[in-house]
C-alpha cells in the first residue's frame, strides 16, 4: 500500500493534492518491518486527518463546525479517560481511545496523550481564518506547539528523547513552511512575521498576492531566511542527530528527513528563492528521487537486511560534524537494520 493511502492524504479533492507530499515524508518507512509501519502510520494518519479537518472549516467551508465539534469530543475523551456514547461516530477517537485508554493503558501513555493534547489546541489557536504572526518569537513558539507536539506523540520514543525530538520538530516544521510558501500563499496564509516582513518592506498581503517577488527586499528576506535564520534553528535544534541509542525507526526518519531538507534548500536555491518557480519545479525534483531511492531500497532488502538507503557521508556536511562522529552516532553496530532490533 503506498504511504499516502494509509494516512488521509487528500489526492485532488479539496484543498491540494498531498499524496506524493506524504509519500515523500514517509518514504522512510519503505525499508522497515511491516508491522512497524502499521504503527507509525496510524500516528500519522491521526495528525493529517485532524490538520485536513481544520483546513476544510477555515478554506473549503468557512465557518465550519467539523473541527471544533471533534476538539470537544477530545477534550471530554482526555478528561473522562473514556469515550461517551455520543463521541463514538468519530472514528480517529475510537482508535485513540483503544491506544490509549483502554484498560489504564494511559498510565503507560501519559507523555503521548499530553502531547496530542498539545497539538489539539494548536490546530484550534493556528487554523484561523487571516492568521498572523506578529514576530519571530511568535513564529518558533508556533512551530513548537505545532510540530513539536506532533515528534512528542509519535511511537518508539524513549523517554529521555523526548525534548531533542520535539525540537528536532521545530526544524521538520520550518522546511514544511519554506517547501509550501506558494500552496499558503494561495489559501491565504502566510507564516512570515509581520515585524521580518516590515522589515524588509514587505507586508502579508504582498507575500499572499506575490507582488513581494517584484519588491527590492524579497531577494534579502529570502536570504535571510534561508542562509541566516535557518543555520541558527538548525543548530539549536537538531542534537536528535547525534542522540545515542536512537531507536532505529528513528534513526530513519531523521537521516531521510535531512536529505529532504537539502533537496529543498538546492532546489530554492537553484530557482533564486522564488517560491512560485520552486513550486513548479520541485514535486518533479521529488518524483525522480523517490524513484531512485525506491530502486535502491528494493535491491537491498532482496539481501533481507533493510536499511534506509541515504548514507550519513551525504547529510554529515549539512549538520557541520564528520561523517565518523555522525556514523558511530547513528549506526554504532553498522547501518544495517534487522527486524530483530525492533
Amino acid at each position: 500500500m503506498k504511504i499516502s493511502k494509509a494516512v488521509a492524504s487528500s489526492v485532488c479533492n479539496g484543498i491540494a493534492d498531498d499524496a506524493l507530499k506524504d509519500e515523500d515524508n514517509g518514504f522512510w518507512l519503505a525499508s522497515l518491518p511491516t508491522y512497524v509501519q502499521t504503527v507509525w502510520q496510524q500516528r500519522f494518519y491521526w495528525i493529517r486527518w485532524v490538520d485536513r479537518l481544520a483546513e476544510q472549516d477555515q478554506i473549503v467551508q468557512p465557518g465550519g463546525e467539523q473541527f471544533p465539534m471533534l476538539y470537544q469530543a477530545w477534550k471530554r475523551l482526555y478528561h473522562q479517560r473514556f469515550l461517551s456514547s455520543g463521541d463514538q461516530h468519530w472514528k480517529i477517537l475510537r482508535q485513540i481511545e483503544t491506544t490509549w485508554f483502554l484498560e489504564d493503558a494511559h498510565e503507560l501513555h501519559q507523555a503521548e496523550i499530553e502531547a496530542w493534547n498539545c497539538y489539539m489546541d494548536a490546530i484550534a489557536d493556528y487554523h484561523q481564518p487571516e492568521l498572523t504572526i506578529a514576530t519571530l518569537q511568535d513564529y518558533e513558539t508556533m512551530l513548537d506547539r505545532l510540530a513539536g507536539a506532533c515528534f512528542q506523540l509519535l511511537p518508539f520514543l524513549k523517554a529521555h528523547h523526548r525534548l531533542v525530538a520535539r525540537r528536532f520538530g521545530i526544524v521538520d516544521q520550518f522546511y514544511n513552511n519554506l517547501r509550501d510558501l506558494y500552496e499558503d500563499a494561495q489559501q491565504g496564509v502566510c507564516y512570515f512575521p509581520t515585524d521580518l516582513l516590515h522589515q524588509f518592506g514587505l507586508n502579508r498581503q504582498s507575500i499572499l498576492d506575490l507582488s513581494c517577488l517584484k519588491e527590492p527586499g524579497f531577494q534579502p528576506l529570502m536570504k535571510y531566511w534561508v542562509e541566516s535564520y535557518l543555520p541558527q534553528l538548525r543548530q539549536q535544534n537538531m542534537s536528535l542527530m547525534l542522540a545515542a541509542d536512537l531507536h532505529p525507526a528513528w534513526q530513519c526518519l531523521t537521516t531521510w528527513f535531512v536529505h529532504r531538507y537539502m533537496r529543498i534548500e538546492q532546489v530554492l536555491r537553484a530557482c533564486q528563492y522564488d517560491f512560485v518557480a520552486f513550486a513548479n519545479r520541485y514535486w518533479t525534483v521529488v518524483q525522480q528521487d523517490l524513484d531512485q531511492q525506491l530502486a535502491k531500497v528494493k535491491q537491498v532488502t532482496l539481501t533481507g537486511r533493510p536499511y534506509i538507503p541515504i548514507d550519513v557521508a551525504e547529510i554529515a556536511p549539512f549538520l557541520n560534524v564528520s561523517p565518523t562522529v555522525l556514523g558511530i552516532s547513528r549506526y554504532p553496530h553498522g547501518p544495517a537494520i534487522s527486524e530483530s532490533v525492533f
